[in-house]
C-alpha cells in the first residue's frame, strides 16, 4: 500500500474510455453532424431504463415491432398477439379475443395518415384497428402466400406495402383492394430481409440477404449499381425522420449522400445490426444481434450501461414516442429508455456497495464514495474504483464519515470497524480500541481551528491527537451518546445529538434542545448559508440566526418530518434530502417561510419517477450530499450515488403535453360491448348499469394523471376530477348525453375536453311519449263521460232536493226558534261555570290563608325558570324563609292568632319584594321567594332589606308578642345540572343551618 494515490489514479484512468465511449471508423459524414446537437445530448446515464416481460403482463418476450396510435398508445408486435400499453396495463388482443384475432403471431405494424393502425399475421392475414375502436382483417389471398408477412410501408397514396418472407411484395388500398406479385426464381425479392422503407423518390427499397434491391416507382425493380461498392449479403434501409436514408450491410452504416453511399460508421467490433431509429436529437440508436443498444452522434460511439443487459438478446425493434422516450423490442422483453434528470451509479458499475452513506470531493476534484461495502474513488469521469482497508474480520467495512485533512488525508469513519485514513501516498492508516477509540459507529468526522481531527462515536465527541491517541474532547459537559453530525466555525463546534444541538466554545457546551410534538430530537447535519446557520432534523429544518432559531417544517409544507441533508446551488435553489426523495426548494421562499412571510413552500419533489434508483437518501452519515467544483450535484441513496447538473435541471422540469384521451371501453351490465363508431350513438336500456372506461396514455408518471369528467344531458350537466379511469352510471333518467373528458399531469392547465361517447338511455315502454300521449287521451274521454253522467244525474238530484229543502225548511225555523230559547239557558249557564272554573283555578294556586302562591304554582315556576337557563335563559336565586318560633305563637296565643302572623307575614314578603319575584306559602310557616336575574348578591340585599322591615314592624296582631316577629332564610343560586329538587333541598339545608346557627338570619351558598 505504499503505492502513491497519484500513480494509483493514472492507472485508474486509463481505463476510462473503455466504459461508455469507443473509438471506432467514423467516417467525416458522421463527423460532419450538427455539433449542437451533440452538446444537447442527455447522458445515457440520464436515462431511467425499464424492463417488462411475460411476469408484468406481457404475453411472449419477443417484441418484433412497435407503433404508436394517435390516441399515445404504444401498440406491440408478439408471436402470441396483438398488445397495447396505456402506462399502466398491457391489454392483448389475440384470437380469444373479441373480435378474434386470424392468428396470434403478428409480423409488423403500421400507422396511417388517417391513424388506423395496419397489422400482419405470420400466416399473411392482415388487420387494421381504426382510430375510431372498430377492427377490419382480411384473411390472405388465394394469390398471396400463406407466410409471414416481415415488413408494412405506407406509400404516398395511403397504399400499404406488404413484404413477405422469402416471397416479394404484395399491396392493399385502406378500402381493401388487395394486389400480389410474386417474384420469379431468381429475383433478389424472393430471398427478402425484414426492412424496407420508401425514398423521396418513392422508390421502395428493400432489404434482402443478397443486398438492397430497389423498386422504381413505374415498378422497375433492380440493385444498386456496382459502382456503389456496397458489400453484398444481408442489408436493409432505413429513412431517418430528418429524410436521411441510411443502409446497413451487416455491422456497417451507410449514408445515401448525393445518390451515393458513404461508409458512417464501421460497427464490426459491435456485432451484427438489427435496428435503427433516429430520436428527436437527431442522434442514431443502434440495435445488434447481441452487444445490446449503442447510440452514434458525430464521432460519438456510445455503448448502454449494464442495465441494459447486452445478455438480453437480439433487438428487433426501436421507437420513439412523443414524449422522447426510445422503446427496444428485444427477444428477452420489452424496454423503455426515459431521460430523466438523474443518472445512477451502482454496484454493477463498480462501487463498493449499493447503499451509499457518504459522498465527499476532495481538494483533486476526486469523489469518494462511503457504500455498506467499503470505500469508493471516482477520479475524473472514469470508473469507481475500490479502495480494499483492512479490519479484522477481513470484510470491507461500512463507511459512515468521511472528512480531508489540509494535508490531504482522506478520513473515514465506519459502522463498527474504527476509524481510517488514506494519506496521500497511498498508506492507511487503522485506528480502533487500542488507540483509545470507543467500539461502535462513527457517523460524523470534522477538523477543529486548530486542525485536530473531532470524532463522532457512539459514546460522545472525541479527538485525535498528534501521537495518535483518541481522548474525550475536553469541554465541560461534554456531549454524549451518539453523536450525528460536526460543524466547525471558527472557534465554535457545533454538534449533532439524538437529544438537539450542543455547541462548545471556550470549552463550555451549551444546549439548544427542541420541544413539543414539532420540537427535533435527532440532528441529522449542518448547512451554513450566508450568515446564517441551518439544521436539518426529524422534525424538518432550523434556520439559527443571531442567537434565534426558526423552524420550518410540515406547517409550512415540508412533505416530510425527517430532512438528512442539504445542499446550495449556484442558481439560489437548496437541495433537501429524505427517505422520500429530494426537494428543491428556491433559497427565497426558505427564507421567507423561515421568517414566517410565505406559508407553504413551492418546492419540487423527485423520486423513482424522475431517474432515481432509490427514493431513499442516507441519513445519519455525514457528508450524503456533495457539490462538487464543476456544479454537479451528487446524492447518496439506498441504491447507488445519484448524480444531477442543477444548472440544466429546469430543461428536465418542461412537462409533456397533456395527454390524450381515448376510449378503453364500455360495459353494461358487467359485460363489454363493442365500441361505438366515430359519429354513432349507444343506446342503452332503462335502469341498467352503464361502465364507461376511459384512458390516458402516458409514459411519464401515468399514474398521477387526473382527469375531468363531464357528463351533459337531459338539461343538466355532472362534472367529476380525479385519477380513476372508470366511471359507472347507474339510474339516469331516460335521455341523450355526450361523456367528454380532459386529462392533465399535476400542475397542467386543463386541455379541451375530448367527446368520448355519445349514448342515450332508452325509456321502458311506459316511459316513452306514445304510451303517455295514449293515457291522456284515454284519461281525456273517460273525464268526458263522467262529465256528462254526473250533470244528468246532478239535474235530476237537483229537483229532487228542492222538494226537500222546502219542507225542511219549514221545519228547520221552528227548530230554529226552540234552539234560540236552549241558547240563552246555556249562556246563563256557561256563565256560571266560568266563575266557578276561575275560583277552583284560584283555589289550585294560591294559597287560601295567606293569599299569596302555593306550593304546586312554586314548583312550577322554578321548573319554568330551569327550562328557561337551559335554552340561554337568565339564571336565578331561591330562597326558603321559615318563622322563627311560630310554634310558641300557636301554642300561647292560639292558631288564629298564628293564621293571623301567617297574612301579615306573607304581606311584609310581597310588599318587600319586586314585580318580577315570586312569593310563595310552602308549607306550615315556610315561605318561599323566587328572584329572577338576580346575582347572588343582590339578592342576599333583597332578604336583608325584608329582615330589616320585619325588625321595623311594631304592631303585629297580637301585641303581647315579645320581640315581634323574626325569620331564618336559606338563600342559593341556580347551578348547572340542578333540578327543582336539587335546588330546594340546598336551600333548605341552608335554612336549617341558619336556625342552628341562633335563627333571625340568611345564610347564603
Amino acid at each position: 500500500m505504499k503505492t502513491s494515490r497519484h500513480r494509483l489514479r493514472t492507472g485508474l484512468a486509463g481505463l476510462c474510455g473503455v466504459a461508455s465511449l469507443w473509438s471506432a471508423d467514423v467516417s467525416q459524414a458522421a463527423l460532419a453532424q450538427d455539433p449542437l446537437v451533440q452538446d444537447t445530448l442527455p447522458s445515457l446515464g440520464n436515462y431511467a431504463i425499464k424492463h417488462w416481460t411475460t411476469q408484468d403482463g406481457l404475453p411472449q418476450n419477443s417484441i418484433r415491432d412497435i407503433s404508436q396510435g394517435p390516441d399515445g398508445r404504444m401498440w406491440f408486435a408478439t408471436w402470441e398477439g396483438l398488445v397495447s400499453y396505456d402506462g399502466l396495463n398491457f391489454h392483448i388482443q389475440n384470437r380469444g379475443s373479441d373480435p378474434p384475432l386470424p392468428d396470434n403471431g403478428i409480423g409488423a405494424l403500421v400507422t396511417d395518415a388517417a391513424g388506423d393502425m395496419w397489422f400482419s399475421d405470420a400466416r399473411g392475414d392482415i388487420g387494421r384497428h381504426d382510430i375510431d375502436g372498430s377492427w377490419h382483417f382480411w384473411p390472405h389471398e388465394s394469390s398471396a402466400p400463406a407466410t409471414l408477412i416481415q415488413s408494412m410501408k405506407i406509400d404516398r397514396k395511403g397504399d400499404v406495402w406488404l413484404l413477405y418472407e422469402n416471397h416479394g411484395l404484395g399491396t392493399m388500398s385502406h378500402s381493401g383492394v388487395f394486389h400480389y406479385n410474386a417474384p420469379g426464381p431468381n429475383q433478389p425479392l424472393s430471398t427478402v430481409y425484414r426492412n424496407m422503407a420508401f425514398d423521396s423518390s418513392d422508390a421502395l427499397w428493400v432489404g434482402t440477404y443478397s443486398g438492397i434491391v430497389i423498386r422504381e416507382a413505374n415498378g422497375h425493380v433492380h440493385q444498386p449499381p456496382a459502382s456503389w461498392n456496397l458489400p453484398h449479403g444481408l442489408s436493409w434501409p432505413y429513412h431517418a425522420p430528418d429524410g436521411t436514408f441510411w443502409v446497413v450491410s451487416d455491422s456497417r452504416i451507410f449514408s445515401i449522400v448525393d445518390n451515393r453511399p458513404e461508409l458512417a460508421y464501421d460497427l464490426r467490433n459491435h456485432g451484427r445490426v438489427t435496428a435503427l431509429l433516429q430520436d428527436r436529437h437527431k442522434a442514431l440508436w443502434v440495435g445488434t444481434e447481441d452487444h445490446g443498444l449503442i447510440r452514434l452522434s458525430g464521432d460519438r460511439i456510445e455503448t448502454m450501461p449494464d442495465t441494459l443487459d447486452p445478455a438480453a438478446g437480439r433487438i428487433l425493434s426501436l421507437a420513439e414516442d412523443r414524449e422522447g422516450s426510445i422503446w427496444v423490442g428485444t427477444s428477452a422483453g420489452l424496454f423503455r429508455l426515459q431521460e430523466t434528470p438523474f443518472s445512477a451509479i451502482r454496484r454493477h458499475n463498480g462501487l463498493a456497495g449499493d447503499f451509499v452513506r457518504t459522498v465527499m470531493e476532495d481538494h483533486a476534484n476526486n469523489l469518494w464514495v462511503g457504500t455498506d461495502g467499503g470505500l469508493s474513488e471516482i477520479i475524473g469521469d472514469g470508473p469507481p474504483q475500490t479502495w480494499p482497508l483492512p479490519t479484522r474480520s477481513g470484510h470491507q467495512p461500512e463507511v459512515l464519515a468521511s472528512v480531508e485533512a489540509r494535508d490531504g488525508t482522506v478520513w473515514l469513519g465506519t459502522y463498527a470497524d474504527g476509524l481510517f485514513g488514506i494519506l496521500a501516498d497511498g498508506t492507511i492508516r487503522h485506528l480502533d480500541a487500542g488507540n483509545g477509540l470507543p467500539p461502535g459507529n462513527i457517523r460524523a468526522l470534522a477538523f477543529d481551528a486548530a486542525g485536530q481531527l473531532l470524532i463522532g462515536t457512539q459514546h460522545g465527541l472525541y479527538t485525535l491527537d498528534d501521537t495518535g491517541q483518541v481522548h474525550h474532547v475536553a469541554v465541560r459537559n461534554p456531549p454524549s451518546g451518539l453523536i450525528t453530525a460536526l460543524y466547525v466555525e471558527g472557534d465554535r463546534i457545533w454538534v449533532g445529538t439524538l437529544d438537539g444541538v450542543r455547541i462548545i466554545h471556550e470549552g463550555n457546551t451549551q444546549a439548544l434542545k427542541f420541544h413539543g410534538l414539532d420540537g427535533a430530537h435527532t440532528i441529522f447535519g449542518f448547512l451554513p448559508i450566508g450568515t446564517d446557520l441551518w439544521f436539518t432534523s426529524d422534525r424538518g429544518l432550523y434556520r439559527y440566526r443571531h442567537g434565534k432559531t426558526a423552524h420550518v417544517g410540515r406547517a409550512a409544507g415540508l412533505p416530510v418530518d425527517s430532512v438528512f441533508a442539504l445542499a446550495q446551488d449556484h442558481d439560489g435553489y437548496v437541495w433537501a434530502t429524505s427517505n422520500r426523495g429530494i426537494f428543491r426548494i428556491l433559497l427565497t421562499d426558505l427564507e421567507k417561510a423561515a421568517d414566517g412571510a410565505q406559508h407553504h413552500l413551492s418546492l419540487i419533489q423527485l423520486d423513482e419517477s424522475n431517474g432515481l434508483s432509490s427514493s431513499q437518501a442516507s441519513g445519519s452519515a455525514q457528508p450524503s450530499i456533495a457539490l462538487r467544483r464543476d456544479g454537479s450535484l451528487w446524492i447518496a441513496t439506498a441504491i447507488g450515488i445519484a448524480r444531477t447538473e442543477p444548472a440544466r435541471f429546469n430543461d428536465f422540469l418542461i412537462k409533456p403535453p397533456p395527454p390524450p384521451v381515448a376510449l378503453d371501453g364500455i360495459a353494461v351490465d358487467g359485460r363489454d360491448i363493442r365500441y361505438v363508431r366515430r359519429g354513432g350513438v349507444l343506446h342503452v336500456p332503462s335502469r341498467h348499469n352503464l361502465t364507461i372506461r376511459y384512458t390516458a396514455p402516458s409514459y411519464i408518471a401515468p399514474a398521477e394523471i387526473i382527469f375531468r369528467t363531464t357528463i351533459k344531458g337531459s338539461g343538466a350537466s355532472w362534472t367529476t376530477t380525479g385519477k380513476a379511469r372508470t366511471l359507472e352510471l347507474t339510474s339516469l333518467p331516460p335521455g341523450r348525453y355526450t361523456l367528454s373528458t380532459a386529462a392533465a399531469h399535476p400542475g397542467q392547465a386543463w386541455p379541451q375536453p375530448v367527446t368520448l361517447v355519445d349514448f342515450v338511455i332508452d325509456p321502458k315502454w311506459w316511459q316513452r311519449r306514445r304510451f303517455w300521449v295514449f293515457c291522456t287521451l284515454m284519461l281525456g274521454g273517460l273525464i268526458g263521460l263522467s262529465y256528462g253522467a254526473i250533470v244528468w244525474r246532478y239535474r235530476v238530484e237537483a229537483r229532487k232536493l228542492s222538494r226537500i229543502i222546502e219542507r225542511r225548511t219549514r221545519d228547520l225555523q221552528a227548530q230554529t226558534t226552540r234552539l234560540e230559547q236552549a241558547d240563552m239557558e246555556k249562556d246563563a249557564l256557561l256563565a256560571r261555570l266560568n266563575i266557578q272554573m276561575e275560583l277552583t283555578a284560584k283555589q289550585a294556586r294560591e294559597d287560601a290563608l295567606t293569599g299569596v302562591y302555593n306550593r304546586r304554582a312554586f314548583d312550577e315556576a322554578v321548573e319554568t325558570m330551569l327550562s328557561g337557563v337551559r335554552d340561554g335563559g337568565p339564571e336565578f336565586c331561591l330562597a326558603i324563609i321559615d318563622i322563627d318560633h311560630f310554634k310558641a305563637i300557636n301554642d300561647n296565643h292560639s292558631h288564629q292568632s298564628g293564621d293571623q302572623v301567617l297574612r301579615e307575614v306573607a304581606s311584609l314578603l310581597k310588599a318587600g319584594t319586586h314585580a318580577a319575584d315570586m312569593v310563595a306559602r310552602i308549607g306550615g310557616e315556610e315561605f318561599g321567594v323566587l328572584l329572577p336575574a338576580q346575582s347572588l348578591q343582590a339578592a342576599q340585599a333583597r332578604l336583608e332589606s325584608l329582615r330589616e322591615d320585619f325588625h321595623g314592624k311594631s304592631e303585629w296582631e297580637i301585641p303581647a308578642l315579645e320581640g315581634g316577629v323574626t325569620f331564618s332564610a336559606g338563600l342559593t343560586r341556580f347551578e348547572p345540572g340542578d333540578t327543582v329538587k336539587s335546588l330546594l333541598k340546598r336551600a333548605d339545608k341552608l335554612l336549617y343551618g341558619a336556625k342552628h346557627a341562633g335563627r333571625d338570619r340568611i345564610h347564603v351558598a
